[in-house]
């Protein structure tokens, strides 16, 4: 049962029977006064007395004011001292709880540290960028100022080589004499003469113009002075090709029995670089043609020499390249020039002398052919760069290669006449 519940129930029941009671005790007063009787003054009827108020019902019991505040000392009393164990307990959460909150701060931290060391690279990047960009303009201008110099230079040489070739060509029209020029190893007025007959690979440029004397005064000058280095320089165009010149050197040495041996080796400068000089060790009285010569290592040009010397592998160096980085590089390896003494200009070939060229290689080769077909042929030199050595006899291969496969064909005699068609069909 819930509390108060009873007496509350007694309580009701009590007020109940008291009031029964003094009604019953008023009815009987009332049956015995029912003869007349003079009036009296009537005894006041007792006031009923009121009904004390229900209670109302109390809610649950709580504890007091008073026990509340008795209860929380009682708490505070309960509270025991930690032990070493909760201590330990407690600074092993509260290193957890740092811990992962470090844990939770090192992505942030890591992410601005990277943010700041890509910052930091870039700035160096473009610190190198700048220095890089700046060392290689202030190196392009001093390269542009030795070539305008050595252009400035060579188109004086030109120039006096024009004014003596007109003096010559007068020369010889007034009949005061043969051509002369200057020996390159005693330095004396020779006369020119002509090209050895059995120099039969070069007779081609023996017709170009600016080409012809170099050739010529380089094969007679090597037959009077057979004790002198026989290394060649062949200067060419930048980015052309002047490998097939070297070749028809290296095959006229042999026919002409200037070299023991027809084998002919050739390398570009940066393979040469890497080498080493046993692979050489086959090319033994034969010739050597190093292209772009100009990129070549100083000190590998000096060990190539040493080894080509007679008591070693007695072979002939022939450098090709173009004549600005050839300039150079004799310009700065002073110790070597004197083992080039003949020097060959093929740069200033033009279109007349390509096409002179063209006769020649077609008149080498056994074939023949008419004017149209050389009309052709300069048309097809506009496709090319002129003064490209190599890439122009390649074409004419391959010209001549059409007019054998067309004579061929016909099943008539090889007459090994080149014609128009030919040329289109390449």
């Amino acid at each position: 049962m819930k509390p108060f519940r009873n007496a509350y129930e007694a309580i009701k029941r009590l007020l109940k029977k008291m009031f029964s009671k003094e009604e019953e005790a008023a009815g009987s007063a009332a049956s015995a006064q029912s003869e007349p009787i003079a009036p009296a003054k009537p005894e006041p009827t007792p006031a009923k007395p009121e009904p004390k108020p229900e209670p109302k019902p109390e809610p649950k019991a709580e504890p007091k004011p008073a026990a509340k505040a008795e209860a929380k000392p009682e708490a505070k009393q309960e509270v025991k001292p930690a032990t070493e164990s909760q201590k330990k307990k407690t600074a092993k959460s509260g290193k957890k709880q740092q811990e992962k909150q470090t844990k939770q701060e090192a992505p942030k931290q890591q992410d601005k540290q990277d943010k700041q060391d890509k910052k930091t690279a870039e700035e160096d990047m473009q610190a190198y960028v700048r220095e890089a960009e700046r060392k290689e303009k202030q190196a392009y201008e001093e390269e542009a100022r030795r070539r305008a110099e050595r252009a400035a230079k060579r188109e004086a040489e030109e120039k006096r080589a024009e004014q003596r070739a007109a003096r010559r060509e007068m020369e010889a029209q007034a009949g005061m004499g043969v051509r002369r020029v200057t020996d390159p190893v005693t330095g004396e007025e020779v006369p020119l003469g002509a090209l050895p007959s059995r120099a039969v690979t070069l007779k081609k440029y023996s017709k170009i113009p600016s080409t012809s004397d170099d050739v010529i005064l380089s094969m007679n000058s090597i037959l009077r002075h057979p004790d002198m280095p026989m290394n060649i320089v062949i200067l060419g165009r930048n980015g052309f090709g002047t490998g097939k010149v070297g070749e028809d050197f290296a095959r006229s040495f042999y026919s002409m029995e200037l070299v023991k041996s027809d084998k002919i080796a050739k390398i570009k400068a940066k393979q040469l670089n890497k080498i080493g000089l046993e692979k050489l060790a086959g090319l033994k009285g034969g010739c050597l043609i190093i292209e772009n010569a100009g990129l070549v290592q100083p000190e590998k040009l000096v060990e190539v020499i040493r080894n080509s010397e007679p008591d070693q592998n007695d072979y002939v160096v022939i450098l090709t390249g173009e004549i600005d980085s050839l300039a150079r590089f004799f310009e700065d390896n002073q110790e070597i020039v004197d083992k080039f003494i003949y020097l060959v200009g093929i740069h200033k070939i033009k279109e007349k002398g390509m096409i002179s060229l063209a006769r020649g290689y077609i008149k080498e080769k056994g074939y023949t052919a008419d004017k149209p077909v050389y009309e052709r042929l300069k048309q097809s030199l506009q496709g090319m760069e002129e003064g490209n050595i190599d890439r122009f006899l390649e074409y004419l291969d391959k010209v001549m290669g059409a007019t054998d496969f067309r004579e061929g064909a016909d099943g008539a005699n090889a007459k090994k006449e080149i014609t128009v068609d030919d040329i289109n069909r390449v």
